[in-house]
């Protein structure tokens, strides 16, 4: 990440000196179409450090903790809705006509197909509402919670990256529904046969998100806390 970051952020740097160099003559457009390229290397050469586990435990995991919905952080939807928006201003200056396309980004936001995710825990089950898809399975159909890796390639082919998910496994078939909310900005990818829950999404230790969701699969008595301040405490207490 230090270096991809510091060759993106050398590059627009760069971009910007020649934007400036060429602004004053005949070069106007050339100069904003190498600022909004400096633009999009700025924001996809630093979206990755706001895209990475916390290290958070103990009262801090409860700013985005509701009961026992814990809501994703809030910078990794924001860094990626800058980012498109970045690439519908360079496309204007350039192939103006793929902006439109870009700019329908902001219309799911709108209709909310592409929102900001969550997971809860009811007396029933656990709900995952990610950036573009929603899915639930019920208590019954879950077997074991742990921590697994998940690798994942970028869309050049030639970069590919380990993450750590919070992986809710079921005996046989998982119960539930499970749909895609958007159509074309499939922004997360929805799991198939498990629940996944990216640790990148949420600003709380992965130990202490396996370790709460573990609790209350391996006690049903325990129960009747979800959806009172007692699973928010409960989420406080544990220590990896």
């Amino acid at each position: 990440m230090i270096v991809s970051s510091a060759v993106g952020l050398s590059a627009a740097a760069l971009l910007v000196y020649g934007a400036l160099s060429i602004s004053s003559g005949d070069g106007g457009d050339a100069a904003q179409f190498a600022l909004a390229a400096a633009l999009c290397l700025v924001l996809g050469t630093t979206s990755p450090w706001f895209n990475q586990n916390s290290s958070k435990v103990g009262p801090a995991v409860l700013h985005r903790v509701h009961g026992s919905t814990i809501r994703y952080e809030r910078w990794g939807l924001f860094w990626r809705s800058a980012l498109i928006g970045a690439f519908a201003l360079l496309m204007w200056l350039s192939l103006w006509f793929l902006t439109p396309l870009f700019l329908t980004f902001y219309g799911a936001l709108a209709w909310r197909s592409v929102r900001n995710g969550w997971v809860e825990l009811d007396a029933d089950g656990v709900r995952h509402r990610g950036w573009s898809f929603d899915m639930r399975a019920s208590w019954d159909s879950l077997h074991t919670v742990r921590i697994e890796d998940r690798i994942s390639m970028t869309s050049q082919g030639w970069v590919t990256i380990t993450h750590q998910c919070v992986s809710l496994k079921p005996d046989i078939v998982l119960s539930g529904y499970k749909r895609d909310t958007a159509w074309f900005w499939r922004i997360e990818k929805r799991p198939i046969i498990t629940m996944d829950l990216d640790c990148r999404r949420f600003d709380v230790h992965p130990v202490v998100l396996q370790t709460w969701i573990a609790f209350y699969l391996q006690n049903p008595k325990m129960r009747f806390e979800l959806g009172t301040d007692a699973a928010a405490q409960r989420l406080a207490s544990i220590t990896p």
